[in-house]
C-alpha cells in the first residue's frame, strides 16, 4: 500500500515529525531506527537516555535556529515523538504553551509529569 501526500493543512505535521525523527536518528542513540518508532512509543522504553534527549534537544535547536524556553525542559517533553512534535510546534509558533502557568509540559498533548 502506498502512502499519499499529505494534505496541505498536514504539511506543518509532516515536516515537524521529519525534524524530530531525523534529530532521534542524529543524535538519540537507539538502538532502534527512529522512522520504525510509532507516535505514541515511549522513547526512554525505546532506549532514549537523558543525556541523549539533551542531544536531541540541541540537534532540533540548531535544527530550527531557535531555543525551546526552559518551561519545555522537561522529560515529558521527550517522553514520544507526538510530545517532542507538540512541543517543536509550540516553539514554532513563538510560544511555550503556558498561558502563564507553571506546568507548561501539560500542554503538549500526551505529555506525562
Amino acid at each position: 500500500m502506498t502512502q499519499s501526500a499529505p494534505a496541505p493543512n498536514d504539511a506543518p505535521v509532516a515536516s515537524h515529525d521529519h525534524l524530530v525523527r531525523s534529530s532521534l536518528q542524529r543524535a538519540g542513540r537507539l538502538p532502534v531506527d527512529a522512522w520504525t518508532i510509532t507516535d505514541s512509543d515511549d522513547l526512554f522504553d525505546a532506549g532514549l537516555t537523558s543525556h541523549a534527549s539533551v542531544a536531541v534537544l540541541v540537534d532540533l535547536e540548531d535544527s530550527i535556529g531557535t531555543e525551546f524556553p526552559d518551561v519545555l525542559l522537561r522529560k515529558s517533553t521527550f517522553a514520544s515523538i507526538a510530545t517532542i512534535r507538540a512541543a517543536l510546534a509550540l516553539v514554532l509558533e513563538g510560544t511555550d504553551g503556558t498561558d502563564g502557568r507553571k506546568d507548561a509540559a501539560a500542554s503538549v498533548p500526551g505529555s506525562r509529569r
